[in-house]
């Protein structure tokens, strides 16, 4: 049986225990200068499920029933690369500097809510309830855990490249999702980080100067 300390000690739980242990290059990363995003942008918040909620708990035993799938995960973990075999293939005139500079501009955003929120990982709530999650461990899952960050990009640059592209929207559109659902195969988040992820990229999209 849980007891009440534990219980207080999972709701309270968050990625980082301190704000000394925020890493110097995503302090820089969230004061950076942005051209293709407002600097002052408000994107909308969201609270994410408590850690101690029965709905997080629920994610958490989800996660754990989804076979591993390296290949898709490794697909998903580099999110420019993920689009290039589709722009190749519909010649889409594109430049890697725009979908480089898309990348680390949201990045600023992307940064900024995920220590706002500060919620642990998967993994880290996974352990309180001694469920085996058999994720994988990737270098690009050693922030915060909501939103995803994986999930903004590349709904983001799906919805840039569908709005050059409307023909293939799709499939632009699709290759985002993708990269979306290989976080939740991966373990690394849960599906609201997906959720909201996919909301802000919507926001950001539409918030892009022309």
């Amino acid at each position: 049986m849980i007891k009440l300390k534990e219980l207080l000690e999972l709701r309270t739980m968050g990625y980082y225990k301190t704000n000394e242990e925020v890493k110097e290059k995503h302090k820089k990363r969230m004061k950076m200068k942005t051209s293709l995003f407002d600097e002052n942008l408000m994107v909308p918040k969201k609270s994410p499920p408590e850690n101690d909620s029965n709905l997080t708990l629920k994610e958490v035993k989800e996660l754990a029933k989804i076979k591993p799938n390296e290949e898709f995960v490794k697909y998903g973990d580099d999110v420019k690369e993920a689009f290039i075999p589709l722009i190749e293939k519909h010649e889409l005139s594109v430049s890697n500097e725009i979908l480089g500079r898309i990348i680390k501009e949201s990045g600023k955003f992307i940064m900024s809510l995920k220590y706002h929120y500060n919620r642990p990982r998967p993994f880290q709530v996974a352990e309180f309830y001694n469920i085996d999650l058999n994720g994988t461990e990737l270098d690009s899952m050693k922030t915060p855990s909501y939103p995803s960050g994986h999930a903004i990009q590349g709904y983001l640059i799906g919805e840039y490249l569908a709005s050059i592209d409307p023909t293939h929207g799709d499939e632009y559109k699709q290759v985002g999702e993708d990269i979306a659902h290989s976080r939740i195969v991966a373990k690394a988040h849960y599906p609201s980080d997906k959720v909201y992820g996919k909301k802000v990229a919507k926001f950001l999209a539409q918030s892009m100067k022309k």
